[in-house]
């Protein structure tokens, strides 16, 4: 094996090894439900997973991932191969690009052991985790670019291409990586390089961006959001300190604990200021002109981490947000974070390997320090994340909706209406609403987002009236029928069932069970959006068949 090829095994299994430390009891049978991260059993495919339904396409094309993956294993084997795949090949894509064992351990504990990484788990963000795990791959296939090795263009653009499966934050993030990677002295050369992962880029985003630029008329995210999703202080260091520090999500109840103490804080500051002061220096000299490029996209990263937060720039933000199609992915943008690790991981190794010249043996210690910082990424976050399955009445339900909406067509609203559940089954945790993933027809939520102080409006325009409708004294069951909603599934055992529940007192019940009930929603129904052929999808695939054909038809070349 090439000393490359051992460093690449180092982060791989330092990968395996902190995702099966951080996942812990969360492997064991059952399904991980916090916050935006819900798996279903037997996902089907529907035209939300499509990006068809009318809906902001949030998360297309990753539930048609997932759904095409649960056809051959169980819906909860696939969830744990796709976390475990995030840290994988996370360690080992940063392994690959630094020169020993000993490096790549510690770049690689480094990038998978931070509090980037828990906080995005613990908010079930976990598509970001699979496009924080390719981005070291866009840098290694970018860095061959610049050498001008053969095939290199098409191995670019395939790592685009199955980036794009899992969605679009890390599309938009690997895209960023790639474009100021191939930009710098020398760029003229590598245009048609660029040329070409632009083209992938767009066909990658197609199962996303056809759907959102169809319905842009309709969809106005609330600049109030700018507000709300920029970083915040998960340290005693301030919004600045907290994001150098790997951190400063927005959302408080994800937060670990031990951020919160200034030992450990600034024990987390003074690693990444050492590791960038003392490793940067070699990592240029290792990567070249790459090595540089890196360190820009780390800059960058950061800038647009911060951007929300600083006065002046959040205006920027907020008119790319209102005024953009598709503005609304750089709301949250702390993500953007996610930028600024691939530096520090590579920085962190690099100066391991300083140190060993001086420490010995000891060295081998250093890639620890990620752990010690940060314990409450450890076994399953410190139990915030539990294996349940879902109740007997659930898989009753689904079977029930199948029956009804096949003699009273139409779509099933979800009530109480609001964006977020807890479950005495599922621990209390938050969870975003399961039934538009468990149920095989149209479901319409919700999608105000409530936060601490303040309630974040949502982008469906069917959801607004029917809001406005819950908050007037009309008839609620005449305003579900215009919207195309046949049925409702009350969710008897959330908070504000009962109150919302007398405003759909009128309606019949044709099935309940365990604090479930259906109701069906009487009258003529109107139809629901037109749910046209996903064209979007479509370019997606053809463009991910395309750049693996690039790779591989080479390769099966008969040789003369």
């Amino acid at each position: 094996m090439t000393p490359l090829g051992r460093s690449g095994a180092a982060g791989a299994i330092v990968g395996l090894l902190t995702g099966l430390l951080a996942l812990g009891p969360g492997l064991a049978g059952g399904y991980l439900l916090a916050y935006d991260m819900v798996f279903v059993p037997d996902q089907p495919l529907t035209a939300a997973v499509l990006g068809t339904d009318g809906s902001v396409p949030r998360s297309v094309p990753n539930d048609l991932v997932v759904v095409l993956a649960s056809t051959v294993l169980p819906g909860d084997v696939v969830q744990k191969l796709l976390l475990l795949a995030a840290f994988v090949l996370a360690g080992w894509g940063v392994g690959r690009l630094l020169p020993t064992p000993l490096a790549a351990t510690a770049g690689a504990t480094t990038y998978c052991w931070n509090a980037y990484v828990l906080e995005r788990l613990a908010i079930g963000h976990w598509g970001f985790l699979l496009g924080l795990a390719a981005l070291p791959w866009a840098v290694a296939a970018a860095q061959a670019v610049r050498r001008g090795e053969p095939r290199a263009v098409p191995v670019l653009c395939l790592v685009i291409a199955l980036t794009g499966l899992a969605g679009s934050t890390a599309l938009v993030l690997v895209s960023i990586m790639v474009l100021v990677l191939l930009a710098g002295p020398g760029w003229r050369d590598r245009l048609p390089a660029a040329g070409w992962a632009a083209i992938t880029t767009v066909g990658a985003a197609a199962p996303w961006l056809v759907p959102a630029l169809r319905e842009a008329g309709s969809m106005r995210a609330d600049p109030g959001g700018v507000a709300a999703f920029a970083a915040a202080a998960d340290t005693p260091l301030g919004v600045l300190g907290s994001v150098l520090t790997t951190g400063g999500i927005w959302d408080s109840a994800v937060w670990p604990a031990e951020r919160a103490e200034w030992l450990l804080a600034g024990s987390t500051l003074l690693f990444v200021v050492a590791a960038v002061v003392a490793g940067a220096g070699p990592w240029r000299r290792h990567a070249g002109g790459a090595g540089s490029a890196t360190l820009a996209v780390g800059a960058l990263g950061l800038l647009l981490a911060l951007a929300g937060a600083t006065p002046g720039l959040d205006a920027a933000v907020r008119v790319l947000v209102v005024h953009v199609p598709g503005g609304g992915l750089v709301r949250d943008g702390q993500k953007f974070l996610a930028l600024a690790l691939v530096p520090l991981a590579v920085c962190a190794g690099m100066a391991t390997q300083r140190a060993a010249s001086r420490m010995g043996p000891g060295a081998w210690l250093l890639p620890l320090l990620p752990v010690a910082v940060l314990p409450s990424l450890a076994w399953g976050l410190h139990g915030r994340l539990e294996p349940v399955q879902y109740p007997a009445a659930w898989m009753a339900l689904r079977d029930e909706v199948d029956r009804a909406t096949a003699e009273h067509p139409g779509a099933v609203a979800s009530f109480p209406f609001t964006y977020y559940r807890r479950y005495a089954w599922n621990g209390d945790r938050v969870v975003l609403d399961p039934l538009p993933r468990f149920l095989d027809v149209e479901v319409l939520v919700n999608d105000d987002l409530p936060l601490t102080g303040q309630v974040v409006g949502g982008e469906d325009r069917r959801a607004a009236r029917v809001r406005a409708a819950l908050a007037g004294t009309g008839d609620l069951a005449a305003v579900l029928a215009r919207e195309g909603v046949g049925h409702v599934v009350v969710q008897r055992d959330q908070p504000d069932a009962g109150g919302q529940g007398q405003r759909l007192a009128g309606l019949p019940t044709v099935w309940q069970r365990g604090g479930l009930a259906l109701l069906r929603v009487s009258g003529p129904v109107r139809p629901g959006p037109d749910r046209s052929l996903p064209v979007g999808v479509a370019i997606g695939g053809l463009t991910l068949l395309a750049a693996g054909g690039a790779v591989l038809l080479p390769r099966l070349r008969p040789r003369c």
